[in-house]
């Protein structure tokens, strides 16, 4: 069988001649040397293609491998930047860590700086509070010692008369309105009429109120007396009954505490006696000044209560609550410049001077009358006489206020200086008696 040529390919002139020169007996070992060598040519043809793949593996492994030969080093390169800037990065870090050493060092300095200052601060505002409490003690010891040793008056005494002048000038007119504004039953109607056990005991406690304010023979004038054409009578009570309520005002120490007045007013005296006139009288205008007032209205009420007596006394023609509900109602607002007129005194003479004491003057009703101390406001020209009587006419009633000037004398205990400033008018009933004579009368 022919050797196919397309595999075995060309035999070599070397082969051919050995062929040819080998005996028979050896071609059959010729024939198997060659069917041996084509059985390796057969079987070297696959392992050829193995090899050509695997050289195609090969190289394609190569420029794998030299890809990633060509990648590691640009890794490496890279790790080199990287390891390049860690070093960077850590001799940063490193350089900050020492600045933040150094920043906690000077935090550390500045924390026990500002400790020491914020104990510093607190011992000065403590030195400051001790200094400020000290300062408040001192200032308040020396307003007290101001307050006592200043002699300085707010008010002179020219002051003080012209308020009392206007006081007595409102009592005045007041009594006069009030008087005209009210009817009175006549002689005739006053006998006529009996009244009941009720209105009598009613009448006995209008009678016990009135007589307590104006006296008992003033009260007996206007039970007595006609006053439906000339009610001077009704106007003298009523400046009495004023008069009286504001010399209260101006004098009391408590308005509303009877114990606490006489107190006070002992207390008053004992200094007054043992002390100079510049500490009693700065005594006298801090207590006054820290006494409670009693308001304007609750004062005013005492001056119509009175108002309501006197005229239901005079046996007025108008019931009782229809009398009170009047008063109130037309009259309360004259009363109550009256009541702050005699408020506004008591503080003039209480609180405002130190350098001397000024002392309302009151005459009580049945005191004897002295014309050197008091005038008689309806004297005319019958006053000499009364001022020449052996035995002084004792007074009906005080119509007007008076006012005197009292100073202790310096270095000398219980040793005072009196000055009558402006005499009170009275009202005595010889006086009142001849005013009160018709004229036809008087000319006969």
């Amino acid at each position: 069988m022919p050797l196919p040529l397309s595999k075995v390919g060309v035999l070599s002139p070397l082969i051919y001649a050995a062929i040819a020169g080998l005996s028979v007996a050896s071609l059959a070992g010729l024939v198997k040397f060659l069917r041996r060598l084509a059985n390796a040519r057969f079987a070297s043809i696959p392992r050829d293609s193995e090899l050509a793949e695997l050289r195609k593996e090969l190289d394609a492994v190569r420029r794998a491998a030299q890809e990633k030969a060509d990648g590691l080093t640009v890794l490496e390169k890279e790790l080199e930047g990287m390891r390049s800037r860690a070093k960077d990065d850590v001799a940063a870090l490193e350089g900050a860590r020492k600045h933040a050493e150094e920043l906690e060092e000077q935090l550390d300095v500045r924390t026990r700086e500002a400790r020491e200052h914020k104990e510093e601060l607190t011992r000065l505002n403590d030195r400051h509070t001790q200094t400020l409490q000290l300062l408040e003690a001192r200032t308040l010891e020396l307003r007290g010692a101001e307050a006592f040793l200043t002699k300085a008056d707010a008010l002179s005494g020219a002051d003080v008369i012209g308020l009392l002048n206007t006081l007595n000038s409102e009592i005045y007119q007041t009594a006069a309105i009030i008087a005209e504004a009210f009817e009175f039953k006549t002689k005739a109607e006053r006998e006529g009429k009996q009244r009941i056990e009720e209105e009598e005991e009613i009448m006995d406690e209008v009678y016990v109120s009135a007589g307590e304010i104006v006296g008992e023979r003033m009260l007996e004038l206007l039970k007595s007396s006609e006053h439906g054409d000339d009610p001077t009578l009704i106007q003298i009570a009523f400046q009495a009954s004023m008069a009286a309520y504001s010399n209260w005002i101006c004098t009391s120490w408590d308005l509303d505490d009877p114990e606490d007045e006489s107190g006070l007013h002992r207390v008053y005296m004992s200094i007054r006696e043992s002390e100079e006139q510049a500490v009693s009288g700065r005594w006298r205008a801090l207590t006054r000044t820290h006494i409670p007032n009693i308001k304007t209205h609750d004062l005013a009420m005492y001056f119509m209560d009175a108002f309501v007596n006197i005229l239901l006394a005079a046996d007025v023609a108008t019931s009782r609550p229809k009398l009170q509900e009047a008063i109130e109602s037309r009259f309360a607002d004259r009363v109550d410049i009256i009541v702050r007129g005699a408020q506004k005194l008591r503080r003039a003479i209480g609180e405002e001077v130190t350098s001397c004491d000024f002392e309302v003057v009151y005459i009580a009703h049945d005191s004897p009358y002295t014309p050197a101390e008091m005038d008689d406001a309806f004297a005319a020209g019958f006053e000499k006489g009364r001022e020449d009587a052996a035995d002084p006419e004792p007074v009906l009633c005080t119509t007007e206020l008076g006012l005197a000037r009292i100073v202790k004398v310096p270095g000398k205990a219980g040793e005072w200086e009196e000055t009558l400033l402006l005499r009170p008018k009275i009202a005595l009933k010889s006086g009142i008696d001849e005013m009160m004579v018709p004229e036809s009368a008087t000319a006969a």
